[in-house]
């Protein structure tokens, strides 16, 4: 996009004053975004979809048939209804903020099906860690998340680390240095944990095992604000859009079809949000009022560089699971 276009959105969205108790432009932004890029995954847009025609009895239509109040309005209204949008986003606070979105949508719909957010979920299950040095059993309960969280310049920094030579040698898994591996190995240096036996202390690896695998997921990159041209460019060129999440989390599930596929992040730039998704094989990125069309990977990553847009969430969906709905459509 170019700058005279992100110039012209960020007039649009003027920020608003974080004192007062109007909606921080800001904010309502970054949700637009969010919801956005949620309703280009398509096991969240035909769920969302599905939900509204069964709870809703009764719609008011246009001449045309179509909704006088299109649903991602409906929804984008009881969204700012109900959080607080008054405040500006802290430093990479949009994740935490999709969180609350996510814990929201249940309330949203009254179904009896899952709730939207269960898209989202990856449970780990029942993990044990035992000391190799006092062989004390420690176990631990299943815990949820809404994905993984990793910090940009563990991403550009992991390849020249000791760590990762470590548990390359450690570990036959790693066949080069994918996006994937080096999320592994950013979550293994993040289950290292110390020994409970008092005394001992021992730094003691604990597996976390996934036997579901989740429709969407998401991975949060936190970014520092001093980060340099060079440093964006070298987080941004680690990324993919194709991950394999057996290849990060130790899977004992029965399904074959662990690939996953990026569909759409929300990026910050400056202090604005964007959208970027792939739509009808084409990249395309979406700044408030404003779309363009961005070609192919490669050229995503230029304008990443060209704009210092730093990709803050990235949703990836199941492969196999996209395409089943997309060819059901």
């Amino acid at each position: 996009m170019e700058s005279s276009k992100v110039q012209e959105v960020e007039e649009t969205y003027q920020k608003v004053d974080p004192e007062s108790e109007e909606p921080n432009a800001a904010r309502v932004l970054a949700l637009d975004m969010i919801l956005k890029s949620l309703l280009k995954i398509s096991a969240f847009l035909s769920d969302f979809l599905l939900e509204f025609c069964q709870e809703t009895t009764h719609h008011s239509f246009t001449e045309d048939g179509e909704y006088a109040v299109p649903p991602s309005t409906q929804l984008r209204d009881f969204l700012l209804n109900n959080l607080n949008v008054t405040h500006p986003l802290e430093a990479n606070g949009v994740f935490d903020f999709l969180v609350t979105i996510l814990d929201l949508l249940p309330l949203w719909r009254s179904v009896e099906e899952e709730p939207l957010s269960s898209k989202f979920e990856v449970y780990h299950q029942v993990a044990k860690k035992i000391c190799n040095r006092c062989k004390l059993v420690t176990e631990y309960p299943v815990e949820r998340s809404y994905g993984l969280i990793v910090v940009a310049s563990s991403l550009r920094e992991i390849k020249a680390s000791q760590l990762f030579f470590i548990i390359f040698i450690l570990s036959s898994a790693f066949k080069d240095f994918a996006f994937e591996n080096i999320l592994k190995v950013i979550r293994i240096a993040l289950m290292m944990m110390p020994c409970d036996k008092e005394g001992c202390g021992k730094q003691t690896y604990v597996e976390r095992v996934i036997s579901k695998l989740p429709p969407v997921f998401t991975i949060a990159v936190e970014w520092e604000k001093n980060e340099t041209d060079e440093d964006i460019f070298a987080t941004n060129s680690v990324l993919s859009t194709e991950i394999d999440i057996s290849e990060i989390f130790k899977y004992e599930g029965d399904s074959l079809f662990t690939k996953y596929r990026l569909v759409s992040m929300v990026c910050w730039h400056g202090d604005q949000y964007s959208c970027i998704a792939y739509e009808n094989r084409s990249w395309v990125i979406h700044f408030g009022i404003q779309n363009e069309v961005i070609g192919d990977w490669n050229r995503v990553l230029s304008i990443f560089a060209e704009l210092k847009i730093r990709p803050e969430i990235l949703f990836f969906e199941n492969v196999m699971g996209r395409d089943q709905i997309v060819s059901g459509n």
